[in-house]
């Protein structure tokens, strides 16, 4: 049998494949194979005679093509295999995870490359170690909430029992303590259950909701409480069709966002709420046929990095101090009890909005 030629060798191989050149100070791709082509998009005059960092991609720091390139300079023994996993660029600016297997050709100063796509494996692992640290954060925020919940028992009595005792005082002091600290114990009552609602996974109350007059009285609640610096714009189109879900879960969700948005504009700042709706049939959607209402929160902070965006919805993930990275989290879990989705959409120094998608009532 007659041996085929090299050329025609790695045509023929079903992995994508490349043969690298070490001679010179950079290694140099000297052939690709059309599985290759197929996988990044480049076509031959893209790739041959290029160097091999010419399938890096450039907007991740990733360092395994530090530890590649520092391999390959060593120059690797013949026969002995070199492997790494790495994120490739393709030619039309996506990235995926392949695992690069390299041999040394025995007397030859080239290797023979092999790339095996591990994107959808490195997806699960992140969905994995994503979704513990969910259960983690669900069991913190439980333990926390019970805790809390006791000694918020504790507290609202004695307000109680003061509030008998020097209800009829009529010092200033007096009854303006005894009023912010009812207010106070109040809301972090109303707080409490809804971490508890959250970290038991126990299905809220959903039911058909005007949206608009929920978003509404939730902001009246919660924009005493934003920094004097931050304008808030609201915008709410007529004929919205009624949202399935929870109004004090959405309430919470909502007051997470703008925690993280005021924190994200240092200066002065701009905060907008717009809803909207999607019209029954869109394929994009959980329940096509009933269509969506979305809630969108733009900001005019200095926005997410890509690696950021990537794990911002991943507990404790933050770009301020360590330990004040749960909201997101939070408000991601709420939403998937109440059927919902949430993305984010964000470029360093150019903001970021965060979408929430509720299935309209059928």
């Amino acid at each position: 049998m007659t041996a085929l030629p090299e050329d025609a060798l790695l045509a023929a191989l079903p992995l994508p494949s490349l043969v690298v050149g070490t001679g010179d100070a950079e290694p140099t791709i000297l052939a690709v194979n059309p599985a290759l082509l197929a996988l990044t998009g480049f076509s031959d005059t893209d790739l041959v005679g290029q160097p091999l960092a010419c399938l890096e991609c450039r907007h991740a720091d990733h360092s395994g093509w530090t530890i590649l390139r520092d391999a390959l300079n060593g120059n690797a023994a013949p026969g002995e295999p070199l492997k790494a996993e790495l994120l490739f660029a393709r030619r039309d600016g996506a990235s995926f995870w392949g695992e690069l297997h390299l041999v040394a050709r025995a007397g030859e100063r080239r290797l023979l490359g092999q790339i095996v796509d591990i994107s959808r494996c490195r997806e699960a692992e992140g969905a994995l170690a994503l979704s513990r640290q969910r259960e983690a954060l669900g069991l913190l925020t439980n333990s926390v909430a019970h805790e809390f919940n006791n000694f918020l028992q504790i507290l609202i009595g004695y307000i109680d029992g003061l509030k008998g005792r020097l209800g009829d005082r009529q010092e200033p002091f007096i009854q303006r303590a005894v009023t912010r600290s009812t207010e106070a114990s109040e809301r972090a009552a109303v707080l409490t259950r809804q971490l508890l609602a959250h970290s038991r996974r126990i299905a809220p109350d959903l039911r058909p909701v005007n949206l608009g007059e929920t978003v509404r009285a939730a902001l009246d609640r919660l924009r005493p409480g934003l920094p004097p610096r931050i304008s808030l714009d609201l915008s709410i189109p007529d004929g919205l069709p009624p949202a399935l879900c929870n109004p004090s879960q959405v309430e919470l969700a909502l007051g997470h966002i703008l925690a993280n948005a005021c924190e994200a504009m240092a200066g002065e700042g701009k905060v907008s709420v717009r809803l909207s709706a999607i019209e029954p049939g869109d394929r994009t959607l959980q329940r096509p046929d009933a269509g969506a209402v979305v809630l969108t929160v733009s900001d005019t902070g200095h926005g997410l990095s890509p690696e950021m965006q990537a794990r911002a919805l991943a507990p404790f993930a933050t770009t301020r101090e360590a330990g004040r990275g749960a909201g997101l989290a939070i408000v991601h879990g709420l939403m998937k009890r109440q059927n919902g989705t949430i993305s984010i959409d964000s470029r360093a120094g150019e903001g970021a909005t965060v979408r929430l998608v509720f299935p309209a009532a059928g």
